[in-house]
């Protein structure tokens, strides 16, 4: 299998280069596997690029993106990815690398088209976790299913893992912010793609002097966001089943 994970970042030097031994590690120690990380470097003013380009990996590289956004940054570096399998997770690593090899060996054998982590599975351990985040996450899928019309329960963990149909499709969304998940579901459930999600084990304090990029006023944000998506879709999926018959 050749795999290649792509890491958004917007200022994350402290904790990119622990974050890429870890999954460099983890990555490593699957021998079938033909790898590659891609981190895109999303206008980071902090010296994320250079951070990274010191690890001396040749299966590590940086993308510079200019415009920000992560859906920006997560569509340039899926444009350079020549991996069979695609993912991206975010830089300070909230689900186990083992997870995300796990998610794309499922792909790899033909049994999903994406595989998407969800927190909010019965099945999934997040021991530190504070109850108000996923009262909001639970209420942010909840809304965006009545608005949107997704069935994924958990758009927005930072576990995607999917095969060429599902980076297609991740390449004709729209959204240049966080928001560029909902949009990919919401077109890839149109189309039929085969989604499933899996549990994962959650740490989002894996670098407790890490503050999160979330603002209060990304849920207005978000409800806009919601709306805005609902109003393309139908001329979204419209013009990737024109591309798929041609």
């Amino acid at each position: 299998m050749k795999f290649t994970l792509v890491i958004p970042a917007f200022n994350e030097a402290p904790v990119v280069v622990p974050t890429l031994t870890v999954l460099r590690d983890a990555l490593t120690r699957e021998r079938d596997l033909e790898w590659a990380i891609i981190v895109a470097d999303n206008a980071s003013t902090d010296g994320t690029g250079d951070a990274v380009a010191r690890i001396g990996d040749a299966r590590i590289r940086v993308l510079l993106i200019p415009a920000k956004g992560k859906g920006n940054a997560v569509r340039s570096a899926f444009l350079k990815a020549d991996g069979d399998v695609v993912g991206f997770t975010d830089a300070d690593l909230p689900v186990l690398p083992e997870e995300i090899v796990a998610a794309a060996k499922i792909v790899a054998e033909g049994a999903a088209d994406v595989v998407a982590g969800s927190r909010l599975l019965p099945e999934s351990v997040m021991p530190d976790r504070e109850w108000w985040r996923t009262v909001s996450s639970r209420v942010f899928n909840r809304f965006a299913r009545l608005v949107v019309g997704v069935s994924v329960g958990d758009t927005q963990c930072p576990l995607k893992v999917m095969n060429t149909k599902g980076r297609d499709i991740l390449l004709a969304t729209l959204e240049s912010t966080w928001f560029f998940d909902l949009e990919f579901f919401a077109l890839a459930e149109r189309l039929l793609l085969r989604v499933r999600e899996v549990p994962v084990t959650w740490n989002e304090h894996r670098y407790p002097a890490r503050k999160s990029k979330l603002a209060p006023a990304d849920t207005l944000r978000a409800v806009v966001a919601m709306f805005r998506i609902r109003r393309r879709l139908s001329a979204q999926v419209s013009r990737l089943k024109q591309k798929m018959l041609t």
